[in-house]
C-alpha cells in the first residue's frame, strides 16, 4: 500500500482530531460538564461528527466528494470552534484550548483538502 502525500496526511489527521475534540464536545454536553455546549447544539455538533467520518475514507481514497465534504467540515468546525468563540462566548477563557486547536485544525483541513484537490486535478 502507497504512503499517502504529505497534504493528505494533514488533512486526514486534521479531520481525526476534529472528530475528537466534536466527541469531546458531545461527550460534556451530555454530561452537563461546564462549560457544556447548550442542548440545542447537540444536532449540529452530532452533523459535523457524522460528516467527518463520512469524508475520511472518501479523502484516503482521493475522492472528489470526500474534498467537498471535508471542506464543508472544516466550515462547520469553524462556525462552533473559530475564533470568534472568544467575542461571544462567556467562558471563552476556559474554552480557550479547544477554540484555539479546533480553529487551527480546521484550517488545516479546508487548506489541505483544497491542495490535496488540486492535487489530484
Amino acid at each position: 500500500m502507497e504512503k499517502p502525500s504529505l497534504i493528505l496526511q494533514a488533512a486526514i489527521s486534521s479531520l481525526i482530531g476534529l472528530i475528537a475534540l466534536n466527541c469531546v464536545m458531545l461527550g460534556a454536553l451530555f454530561a452537563q460538564v461546564a462549560p457544556n455546549p447548550p442542548g440545542r447544539f447537540g444536532p449540529y455538533i452530532g452533523t459535523t461528527i457524522a460528516l467527518a467520518v463520512v469524508s475520511l475514507p472518501l479523502i484516503y481514497w482521493r475522492n472528489r466528494i470526500g474534498y467537498i465534504c471535508s471542506i464543508i467540515v472544516g466550515i462547520m468546525c469553524l462556525l462552533s470552534l473559530g475564533p470568534q468563540k472568544f467575542f461571544i462566548e462567556q467562558a471563552a477563557n476556559l474554552l480557550s484550548p479547544a477554540i484555539i486547536l479546533g480553529s487551527i485544525l480546521s484550517l488545516i483541513l479546508i487548506i489541505s483538502s483544497i491542495m490535496a484537490w488540486r492535487e489530484k486535478d
